[in-house]
């Protein structure tokens, strides 16, 4: 009596899990071709931003310049003018700061028109504000023993009473200090700020 053998045939069961792991290996390697090009596009992206940022600074620098430039002609700085407020973005005492920007004079950040100086504007899309405070407490004539006066000298008299022993009492408008205020807003929202001492 024969008896029947049953062969069992493996190769289609062999080429379809070959067929798998191929099929794998190259979705691990889509996947970390994609996980390639998305490090790059974001890259690229840092890059870019950078840039801009580095650029859009260093035209707030430039604009800055502009506006030490246009102050110095705009306003008088010796006394009797510099004890009161001269319009245009002169003021003579320090104005109340942002809330949310400390040190910046809150009539920068209103923008208000009549309340800052402002510049022509240029081919760079920037809006140029700024505004000059005289640092002072008060308006009035300054005083050296109130204000900041940064180059005061007394030639041979006493600190207590300001006075030099051959000529005329300290004159307090001549060495009064000012700070400078300038705004910058670029295009897409970018605000810049630089501050500087005039004295």
């Amino acid at each position: 009596m024969k008896t029947k053998r049953t062969v069992i045939k493996k190769h289609g069961s062999l080429r379809r899990q070959k067929g798998m792991v191929s099929t794998l290996i190259a979705i691990i390697v889509l996947v970390v071709s994609l996980f390639a090009a998305v490090a790059l596009m974001r890259s690229v992206d840092t890059s870019n931003t950078i840039a801009g940022s580095l650029t859009f600074r260093q035209g707030v620098v430039q604009e800055a310049e502009r506006a030490y430039v246009a102050s110095r002609t705009a306003f008088t700085y010796t006394e009797p003018a510099s004890d009161t407020n001269q319009g245009g973005g002169y003021y003579s005492f320090p104005q109340p700061e942002d809330a949310t920007h400390p040190d910046i004079p809150a009539v920068l950040t209103a923008n208000a028109a009549g309340t800052v100086g402002t510049l022509a504007a240029l081919n760079t899309e920037n809006t140029v504000t700024y505004v000059v405070e005289r640092l002072c407490p008060a308006a009035g004539p300054a005083s050296p023993t109130t204000c900041v006066v940064p180059g005061a000298s007394i030639e041979g008299g006493s600190v207590s009473n300001q006075t030099k022993d051959n000529g005329p009492p300290f004159n307090s408008g001549a060495y009064a200090a000012f700070r400078l205020t300038v705004r910058v807003a670029g295009p897409k929202g970018s605000i810049g700020y630089v501050q500087t001492i005039l004295h």
